[in-house]
């Protein structure tokens, strides 16, 4: 038999390296750290011996750039974040950058502003970069500048090394920006044939302007502030007015001064100047002789009672006289009042459209029981049956209220109303009103509208207005300021031919044998005669209207408490026309 098995032995350690020999667990975690750190040395020694100490950049460089820096504090700056800024810049104020930016804009009355980066330069571990600011100030001009940013390397980083050198060039701590205004002449607001309406002469003419133009006055504080830079309290203003509406306009803009300020106000240096922007003028449509006209006729006139007048011109809309006696508030433009017989325009032109002609019979009695109440002429004056043109010539109370029940509603009166001009909103330039209509809803109101005793109200310029309806064929809302142009909401409404065959003989007649045929008015105009009770009581007062035209010239005249339209407002528009 051969030899028998070898006696056992311990085995050999394996050759193969995946084998890991049994050991404590305090050992392998030192053997992971050594193969950690054996593997970075390996890198390292791979890294210098491929670049030498450029190997050492891959791990030590800078991050960023100072372009990319100067870029974000700018973007930031356009877009008014200032923490953004802040992020990126050392040496911020305690408080922040909002505070020494907004300051400037508020000093400056910066409207807007943009930065724009121009070069960056580097050396070493700073770097410069240029940029770019413009602000559009309130004042009307525009600054543009250059400054630059310094840029510093920290921490790998590259930074923004702030200070106030940041916002303009030189600018230190405890400076500011201080603006000084030097306002150039006031533009004049003119007539339409190119007077100053405020200058002596033109206020001697008709006093009445001054209502029109306004006044001047200085600025407070709170005025000032709601105009905004570059106004200063105590500069002058328009306070009423065409010179308040126009204020900007007719001012300009100042000549601008930009100081620089330190402690105490006092000026260490100046910025730059920007010279003044003369104002343009406001060119209105008053014709002063046609003003002069209807003021001597308001200033002569027999009547001791409040007159207020308009006169416009029906083929353009446009306004070329207003005049009150006494001054004050604008009456003329913004007062109302009950229309009285002159509504019977806007009724007779309901009728038409329902139907009726100028030579229609109709009934006049002299009073019509409506609902319970009763209705009737003054003097309790009867004609009978006659007809719509003799009705409209006399001016016929009952005739009117009884056709309005009989043969209109409240929404066609209504809807006539509007095609007047009524309920509608003027664009003058200055506070005005036109005619307001309430829609009535029974039988009473409806009636008693019809004459215009109703809800209804009226002022001379919306009565002027209705009146160059008639002589136009078109309604047009009425126009004080044409340059610069001012954009009219309302719009022009045409007459129906039926309405304006007639009205026109029905107006005229009123001055040829209607109401108005003692006041002796000449050829070739047309009218309608109002009185219209105010108050209340068993003799309420009332006030006397005048409303017409004449070639292209229609107009509107009320004597406040006148009593009868053709013995207070008559007289003053027969003068107002033997003037022009």
């Amino acid at each position: 038999m051969g030899p028998g098995p070898a006696p056992s032995a311990m085995p050999a350690p394996s050759a193969d390296p995946r084998v890991i020999e049994p050991t404590t667990q305090p050992m392998r975690k030192r053997r992971r750290r050594r193969r950690i750190l054996i593997a970075v040395s390996i890198v390292l020694v791979l890294a210098l011996a491929a670049g030498g100490y450029g190997g050492w950049y891959y791990f030590l460089r800078t991050i960023g750039t100072p372009q990319l820096t100067a870029t974000s504090y700018l973007n930031a700056w356009n877009a008014g974040n200032y923490k953004e800024m802040a992020k990126v810049s050392l040496h911020v104020p305690a408080g922040g950058l909002g505070g020494p930016l907004d300051a400037v804009k508020t000093d400056l009355g910066v409207k807007s502003m943009t930065v724009a980066l121009d070069k960056v330069t580097t050396t070493g571990g700073t770097a410069k970069a240029a940029f770019t600011v413009t602000d559009k100030l309130a004042s009307g001009h525009v600054w543009t500048y250059s400054d630059q940013l310094a840029l510093l390397k920290k921490d790998r980083h590259w930074w923004v090394n702030w200070s106030t050198s940041a916002i303009y060039p030189g600018l230190q701590p405890g400076q500011r920006f201080a603006l000084s205004a030097v306002w150039p002449s006031r533009a004049q607001i003119m007539s339409s044939d190119g007077m100053v309406l405020s200058s002596p002469s033109a206020i001697a003419s008709s006093g009445s302007l001054a209502l029109l133009v306004g006044y001047l006055g200085k600025a407070t504080a709170k005025e000032a502030k709601a105009l905004g830079k570059p106004y200063k309290k105590g500069a002058v203003i328009g306070l009423s007015g065409l010179e308040q509406t126009y204020q900007k306009r007719l001012a300009g803009k100042p000549a601008q001064i930009v100081k620089i300020v330190g402690p105490g106000h006092k000026v260490d240096s100046t910025a730059t100047r920007f010279a003044a922007i003369k104002g343009r003028p406001v060119i209105t449509s008053i014709n002063m002789s046609v003003q002069a006209a209807a003021s001597q006729a308001v200033s002569t006139a027999k009547t001791g009672k409040p007159i207020d007048m308009v006169a416009i011109q029906p083929s353009t809309g446009k306004i070329l006289a207003v005049v009150e006696r006494p001054g004050g508030f604008d009456r003329a433009l913004e007062g109302i009042y009950p229309p009285g017989s002159t509504f019977k325009i806007v009724t007779a032109s309901a009728l038409v459209k329902g139907g009726l002609t100028s030579s229609s019979t109709v009934e006049c009695p002299s009073k019509v029981d409506i609902d319970g109440r009763t209705f009737h002429n003054d003097a309790n004056e009867h004609l009978g049956s006659t007809s719509l043109l003799n009705a409209f010539a006399i001016s016929c109370n009952t005739t009117f209220a009884l056709l309005a029940t009989q043969k209109l509603s409240g929404p066609t009166l209504a809807a006539m109303a509007k095609n007047f001009g009524y309920n509608t909103k003027p664009d003058l330039g200055i506070p005005a009103t036109l005619g307001s209509f309430k829609t009535p809803t029974d039988p009473v109101d409806l009636a008693a509208d019809a004459f215009g005793q109703g809800l209804d109200l009226v002022n001379p310029l919306s009565q002027a207005t209705e009146a160059g309806a008639i002589d136009a064929g078109v309604w047009r809302p009425p126009v004080l300021v044409t340059s610069p142009f001012v954009h009219q909401k309302a719009k022009p409404h045409v007459i129906s031919p039926a309405i304006l065959t007639a009205l026109r003989p029905m107006m005229r007649a009123v001055v040829t044998s209607g109401t108005a045929a003692g006041v002796g008015f000449g050829d070739g105009v047309y009218g309608k005669t109002g009185t219209a009770e105010y108050g209340t009581g068993p003799h309420p007062k009332s006030h006397g209207w005048f409303i017409g035209y004449r070639g292209d010239v229609a107009f509107a005249v009320l004597v406040e408490g006148g009593g009868f339209g053709a013995d207070s407002a008559g007289p003053v528009a027969n003068a107002f026309l033997h003037r022009i």
